[in-house]
Order: structure tokens, then C-alpha cells, then sequence
């Protein structure tokens, strides 16, 4: 005989949200990144950045908070400070913390933004080659307590990321620079803070006859800014083209269309921080000059509280070249430009062997020991000097640049306080590896 058997009572299961219905491709995302974030978000309300990456940046914090905090801890493992000191200006300034006491910051605000962490408000107006990040100029500037009292130098201020971060940040700067189109491209970008939207208003026909006359060369423009503008963004247009073929689809036409719109998104996106944060922009002085012959503007002696520069690398990257589509459109001697740069002003040989480095690296050394002498003079009685510089490799030997310019800012008078080494993420097969930060005061 055989036992009867009955079917065990069915239970329906429920999903991981607790109901008989299966969850949409949004809820469960939703529930995903609750879960991810409880995992890699700093637990606490004054919190790490995520574009802190590298040892370096844990550096820069620490100067940050020397100048912004009255005082502070930094917690590495948990991603976390705590603090003490006037919180609103600390969430206006600080450049490596997300939020301070549970408020987003005012440099995460341009992160999220502008999508980058650098290629905020007009830094990203023209790809110049060898220019700073605009993060590390914050930085310093907050180490340095500069205020809205303060004057700020860079004597070798390229494409002027140092002066276009002072003027964002509401602090007085002068520019110096020897090229050309460092000085267009630096007045631009502190003219354009302070331009009328409505000058950057074109429609589509308007900047097709506007590339057509440019092409033409019977471009002109009564404004100043927006004669040298649109020869920025069609110089920068015909090198796209030159260096690579992805645009051809998009034609040369809709690419210069396309950079004008990306600078009018910029100039919208800034204008909307700057009156949701109360910002008052700072314009800068920029000066097409030598800083080898400073001395012969008798009003800079002891004229800035601060200088943040980074001395470009001549023997190891071409400036010129990629500014060759401009200087040729606009008929300047090249050969003229670069007999400016450090290291080419003199015939001949150096005076110092320089360990037998080469000639022409021997003669930049010689012209950036006297450059940093200028800057001292230059400086008030306490005034802070940063020098962003690199290591390079020429002919497969080793330029010891960074050493080698802290020698000639102790010889100078400078009392050396700090060096931070910032590597160069993805930097493996370039000439140039990673930058240091050599941070000296010049004595009271």
C-alpha cells in the first residue's frame, strides 16, 4: 500500500524591494548606487574631493588648510578633515575638499559644472602646450593668504592660467610674457569675464561669413575681443584639422561652430556661478615683456606679495610649432619670437659648464638664474615664491632642472620652505614625468 502524499503549500518571493512585481532597470540602478556609494563615499561632512588622487594632492590639501583654517586634522585613511575657522570663505577658496561641514564647495561646483577638473571658465579656451593646472594655482594661492589686497606676479605667464585663476578667485595679478599669442590668448580669457553676453551672440550665418572673411583675410571687428576671439577659435579650428582627420565629417565650418558655442556655453556657466556665489572677478594686467630685462620697469621693485610661475621647457617642448598656424596667418618672425625664449637670447656659449650639459640647456639655466634674481627684486620683504618645474630628458640624458632652480632661488636670497613632486597621471613615455612645487619666501 502506498502513502498518500499532498503538494506542499507554494510561497510567492518577494523581490529584493519587498514585492511581487519585478523592479524597473531605474530602481534597481538606484538601489546599486546607494549601495556603491555607502562603500566609497568619505563617511563624514568635511570630505576629500574625488579628483584627489596622488600623494601630492594630500600635500596640497595640507597647504591649503595652513592657510585657510585656523586649525585642522587631516584624517588620509577615511578621506575626512575636521576643521576649524570661517566656513563660508574655506567653501569659496578651498580647490581638494567636495564639501566642508556638509555644503558643496565652490571649486565642486565647477567640477560638476563644467564637467573637468581644470577646464573650468575659460582655461580650456585654446590647447596651449606646457600651460599649469589652474587647481595648483588655487592652491597656492590659498597657502599664501593672498586676499583682495594682494598682488600677484607670474613672469611667465604663457597662455595666463595663473592670472585667469587670480581674477576667478577675486585677487589683483600682472602677467608677463615674451610670446605673442600667450599674450592674445591670456587677454582673452580676462577680457571674457567681463564681456556683454550679448557680443557672443551670433547666428549660424553670421560666423560662416565671419570664417569666410577670416580665411579671406579681410577679417575685422571694432571690439578688440572679438577680433582676437574669432581668430583664437579659427586658429584653433585649422589645427584640429591638421592634427587629425575625425573632423573631416563635421567639416571646418561646423567645427568652428561648434568651439564659439563651447566658449558661450562657458561664458553661461560662469556668469551662473559667479552671481549664485556672490563672485567678484578680479581683472588682470597682462604685459607682453621680458622678465630678463624687469629691471627696467623701475615700478615692479618690491611691488607683489606673491609669485606662482612655471618656467617654460624650451629644449624640451616645441611652443612655437603649435602656434605656427597664427603666427603664419598673421605674417610674425618666427625666428624673431623664438629668439626671446630663455636660453636663445645669446650667441655663443655659456659662461658655466654645467656639468656638461648641453649648450642650450647650459644657456637656459644661465637665463633662469637671472630670471629668478628678477623675481626677488620683484617681490615685497615676505613675499612667497612658487616655481612649477620638471625634470626633462634631452638626447637620453636627464635634465636636472628641479634642483638646479632651487640652487638659483637660494643664491638669489630665497629661503627654501617646501618641495612637493606632482607626477603627470599617464605620463609614462613623455619627456616630462612630473612637475615639482618649489615653494620659497623671500626674507623679511
Amino acid at each position: 500500500m502506498t502513502e498518500k502524499t499532498f503538494p506542499q503549500k507554494q510561497t510567492r518571493q518577494t523581490t529584493m524591494f519587498g514585492t511581487y512585481e519585478f523592479s524597473s532597470y531605474e530602481e534597481i540602478m538606484e538601489v546599486y548606487a546607494k549601495e556603491f556609494a555607502n562603500y566609497i563615499l568619505p563617511k563624514g561632512d568635511t570630505i576629500f574631493g574625488f579628483w584627489m588622487q596622488t600623494l601630492a594632492d594630500l600635500e596640497f590639501l595640507d597647504l591649503e588648510l595652513q592657510g585657510l583654517t585656523d586649525e585642522y586634522k587631516i584624517d588620509p585613511v577615511n578621506r575626512v578633515v575636521n576643521l576649524k575657522g570661517d566656513e563660508d570663505y574655506i567653501r569659496l577658496r578651498i580647490a581638494h575638499l567636495e564639501k566642508v561641514k556638509g555644503k558643496t564647495t565652490l571649486y565642486t561646483e565647477l567640477v560638476d559644472k563644467f564637467g573637468d577638473t581644470n577646464a573650468y571658465a575659460f582655461h580650456n579656451l585654446y590647447p596651449y602646450k606646457g600651460k599649469f593646472y589652474p587647481r595648483v594655482v588655487r592652491t597656492l594661492i590659498n597657502a599664501f593668504k593672498l586676499n583682495n589686497d594682494s598682488l600677484l606676479f607670474d613672469p611667465f605667464n604663457g597662455s595666463g592660467t595663473a592670472t585667469h585663476e587670480a581674477s576667478l578667485m577675486g585677487i589683483k595679478s600682472v602677467g608677463i610674457d615674451v610670446t605673442p599669442m600667450g599674450i592674445v590668448l591670456s587677454e582673452l580669457k580676462n577680457d571674457l569675464l567681463f564681456i556683454d553676453d550679448q557680443k557672443l551672440s551670433f547666428a549660424p550665418k553670421e560666423l560662416q561669413d565671419i570664417l569666410q572673411a577670416i580665411e579671406n583675410r579681410r577679417w575685422e571687428h571694432s571690439d578688440p575681443l572679438i577680433h582676437k576671439l574669432m581668430l583664437a577659435v579659427y586658429f584653433d579650428t585649422v589645427d584640429a584639422f591638421v592634427r587629425t582627420s575625425r573632423y573631416n565629417r563635421k567639416g571646418k565650418v561646423g567645427l568652428f561652430i561648434e568651439k564659439l558655442n563651447y566658449l558661450r556655453d562657458c561664458y553661461k556657466k560662469t556668469m551662473e556661478i559667479k552671481e549664485k556665489y556672490g563672485l567678484k572677478f578680479e581683472p588682470a594686467q597682462i604685459i607682453e615683456g621680458d622678465i630678463l630685462e624687469l629691471k627696467n620697469m623701475s615700478e615692479m621693485e618690491e611691488k607683489f606679495d606673491a609669485c606662482i610661475t612655471s618656467p617654460p621647457y624650451y629644449f624640451s617642448i616645441d611652443y612655437v610649432g603649435k602656434d605656427k598656424i597664427a603666427y603664419d596667418y598673421l605674417g610674425a618672425d618666427m625666428k624673431k619670437i623664438e629668439s626671446k625664449y630663455l636660453g636663445m637670447k645669446n650667441s655663443g656659449y655659456p659662461k658655466n659648464n654645467y656639468n656638461g650639459l648641453p649648450p642650450r640647456v647650459a644657456m637656459y639655466y644661465e637665463d633662469l638664474k637671472e630670471s629668478t634674481k628678477n623675481i626677488f627684486w620683484a617681490l615685497k620683504p615676505g613675499g612667497k615664491l612658487a616655481i612649477i618645474i620638471g625634470d626633462s630628458t634631452v638626447s637620453g640624458k636627464k635634465i636636472p632642472t628641479t634642483m638646479t632652480t632651487k640652487k638659483f632661488c637660494e643664491e638669489a636670497g630665497f629661503k627654501f620652505e617646501k618641495l612637493i613632486f606632482n607626477p603627470l597621471l599617464g605620463a609614462r613615455n613623455r619627456a616630462i614625468r612630473g612637475e615639482s612645487v618649489i615653494i620659497c619666501e623671500k626674507g623679511k
